[in-house]
């Protein structure tokens, strides 16, 4: 018996568990330790699945370039009679589509994804699958009927621990649609798994999302119980991104009762956070709304 039999598996297993606790350096060593030993072991499940695991980890740094190359590799190897390979394939070259903003693409790989699981019985990738085709769905209709869909699969194979995503993805699209009461029912059941199954941020983001859903229904008492914790929360951890995102609702908040200087105060806090999040070049949309909204707020009597 080969020595390095199973050990494929289990690095493959130690990638997985790392790259769910956003500990990525880590999990890409056990993906190349299970992509080595799964060609000594001639696992060629394996070795499609880490070679797809390595372009995942390419995806989360943008490097879209890099992440091709690996799926190259992941595609010269995946036949659809392996379904943990070709599954895990699928599952990395449709976000591979969804990151290069090739839409379409996109949806016609998890469409197909969400079938051949069904079909063998890989529940939680079939689950992924319909998560992923509300993300890039076109339509807000189907949105809601892939995020719903997502929810009744989770739901009736005890896989509860999806349901914080799928729930906060519909909620999201309730909310793009400025249906903001049904938004913050679905976002207080994500809030509810989140808090079961996620990690720290997590949860702060689900506190955010309820506060935040609060102050677009103008209740704005409960939308400062809820985000002034989470602003007092996201001061501990130093983190920009949700230091800035409490503060401008809390300055909105401030704003839509006539406080205008403490609203101000709290825009140019905002603004400051999201600089230091790399905002003004990563995400020019937000960053160009607070310097607007500055401005706005100068030019009012």
């Amino acid at each position: 018996m080969n020595s390095s039999e199973n050990k494929a598996n289990d690095f493959l297993a130690e990638g997985d568990r790392l790259f769910k606790q956003q500990e990525y350096d880590e999990a890409l060593e056990n993906y190349t330790n299970a992509l080595s030993h799964s060609k000594l072991e001639f696992n060629l499940p394996v070795e499609v699945e880490s070679l797809s695991q390595m372009a995942r980890i390419s995806l989360r740094e943008n490097d879209l370039d890099s992440a091709i190359d690996w799926l190259d590799k992941a595609q010269e190897k995946t036949t659809v009679s392996e379904p943990m390979g070709y599954s895990r394939f699928l599952g990395v070259k449709g976000r591979y589509f969804w990151k290069s903003e090739q839409m379409d693409e996109a949806r016609m790989i998890f469409t197909e994804m969400y079938q051949y699981c069904l079909e063998k019985e890989l529940t939680g990738r079939a689950i992924d699958a319909a998560h992923m085709v509300a993300i890039v769905s076109e339509s807000l209709e189907e949105q809601i009927k892939w995020s719903q869909l997502g929810i009744e699969t989770a739901e009736n194979n005890d896989a509860e621990f999806w349901l914080g995503p799928l729930w906060n993805n519909l909620a999201g699209t309730y909310y793009e649609m400025d249906k903001f009461d049904l938004a913050l029912d679905c976002y207080l059941k994500a809030r509810e798994y989140h808090w079961r199954f996620s990690g720290e941020m997590g949860k702060l983001f689900a506190d955010y999302h309820v506060g935040m859903t609060y102050r677009h229904l103008k209740d704005y008492k409960k939308a400062a119980q809820w985000l002034r914790p989470v602003l007092a929360w996201a001061e501990r951890l130093g983190n920009h991104s949700a230091i800035g995102q409490a503060c401008e609702d809390l300055a909105e908040i401030e704003l839509a009762i006539n406080n205008k200087s403490e609203g101000l105060k709290l825009l140019n806090q905002a603004k400051q956070q999201y600089q230091a999040a790399g905002f003004d070049s990563s995400w020019k949309e937000v960053w160009d709304n607070v310097i607007l909204r500055i401005k706005q707020v100068k030019e009012s009597n």
